[in-house]
């Protein structure tokens, strides 16, 4: 069982930065009118010759908005950052902390910093007459939520490793994205 699916089932809570899913559907809704257009405009053949562009566009904000994430998880915390996946178990994490954003130190020394998840952000300038407000409230409370579920879970015997991989969905399909502009561009040249 992937990491993903155990946290599935374990009804884990996923930290992920709030702006990344409105800026893929901005994105998805601008690239749509765009090969919309170009269909329109000229003819099919012409819209799938310039789609792979803004889908590679739509792609990268993907990537780096929405599939980037933090999620805790009954025995470990997964962190996808960008293409790159990590699975520790809690018994490995020995501190979480924030600077901008979410560190995850481990137990072999090493530091993992969680791109994903909330942000710390700048302090405000204050006008004459205002009040300092909180802003780095959701920060917080993404540490305390995470620092919960490391202290609730379940002690085990043998600690299994940490698990690093890659996600390959996403690097699937940007291959086939890669191929299709390539394509797109010898059928220009012809």
């Amino acid at each position: 069982m992937s990491p993903e699916q155990s946290s599935a089932s374990a009804g884990a809570a996923s930290l992920r930065n709030r702006g990344g899913v409105a800026l893929l559907v901005i994105c998805a809704a601008l690239a749509l009118v765009l090969l919309v257009d170009a269909a329109v405009r000229a003819d099919v053949g012409t819209a799938l010759l310039l789609a792979p562009w803004p889908l590679l566009v739509l792609w990268g904000v993907y990537v780096v908005g929405v599939a980037s994430r933090v999620r805790a998880q009954r025995d470990g915390v997964f962190v996808q950052n960008l293409l790159r996946t990590t699975f520790a178990p809690w018994p490995r994490v020995r501190r979480i902390d924030m600077r901008w954003q979410i560190e995850i130190a481990f137990d072999d020394g090493s530091q993992l910093a969680c791109f994903g998840g909330p942000g710390r952000r700048r302090p405000q300038r204050l006008g004459p007459g205002r009040i300092k407000e909180d802003a780095n409230g959701d920060a917080d409370d993404a540490v305390a939520a995470l620092r919960r579920a490391k202290a609730s879970a379940e002690r085990v015997s043998s600690v299994p490793p940490i698990r690093r991989g890659w996600d390959l969905p996403a690097i699937v399909a940007l291959l086939v994205l890669v191929a299709w502009a390539v394509i797109a561009v010898l059928l220009t040249q012809v």
